[in-house]
């Protein structure tokens, strides 16, 4: 009778787990496997990784004083043995913000911890720069990493959006596409900010064919 319970427990155990996983947005599961995987290898865990991130990382001025503000995605291996690689950007901000990520992850060399499997090797870590006040629909990015404002608020995705949206329906798609740039950087899980950029480029392309023909 024991072991009957010990087996319908587990088998609850197991249900609460995938029925928790089912039910997680596609950020919080990109969150969750990313935070696993910095527990495991990095020295301290996910925690410990993220104090050191806000400790000695700044936030240029220069960014914050052009409102400089999005996802930042760092790609890099970090071999069984502790080795850092090289780090590349994905989704660059530029503005400085680009060589602070990079200072920071060669400063990480030397803490990590070692594994037995090379499946443990790859990371892409997003961190959201984000400015004091400005408004933020996504919930991406493995922690956000706040600067002070320079002085206003900048505007944050549902002003670019509406711009976006404007843009498209007033048969502007340059103008679309500026729009839709700042908003791929501030969010670039975002697919509908893509598709969208899509559909301004072939928009553009319809004009041209236009024009060459006159």
């Amino acid at each position: 009778m024991k072991r009957l319970f010990v087996i319908v427990g587990i088998i609850f155990l197991f249900g609460i787990t995938a029925y928790g996983q089912e039910n997680m947005t596609p950020a919080q599961s990109r969150k969750k496997q990313l935070t696993n995987l910095l527990d495991y290898r990095f020295k301290g865990g996910t925690y410990t990784f993220e104090k050191v991130f806000n400790t000695t990382v700044t936030y240029p001025d220069v960014a914050r004083t052009n409102c400089i503000q999005g996802i930042i995605i760092a790609s890099f291996n970090v071999t069984c043995d502790g080795k850092l690689g090289f780090v590349t950007i994905k989704n660059p901000l530029h503005y400085g913000i680009d060589n602070e990520v990079k200072k920071f992850f060669v400063s990480t060399n030397g803490q990590w911890n070692k594994c037995h499997d090379k499946k443990y090797e790859h990371f892409e870590i997003p961190i959201r720069f984000k400015l004091a006040g400005t408004k933020t629909n996504s919930e991406e990015g493995l922690f956000v990493f706040e600067g002070k404002n320079p002085g206003y608020v900048c505007n944050g995705e549902d002003y670019y959006l509406a711009k976006a949206k404007k843009y498209l329906d007033k048969k502007k798609p340059k103008k679309a596409i500026t729009n839709l740039d700042i908003l791929i950087r501030l969010d670039p899980y975002n697919q509908k900010y893509f598709d969208m950029k899509e559909q301004a480029i072939k928009m553009m392309g319809k004009k041209h064919k236009k024009k060459s023909k006159k």
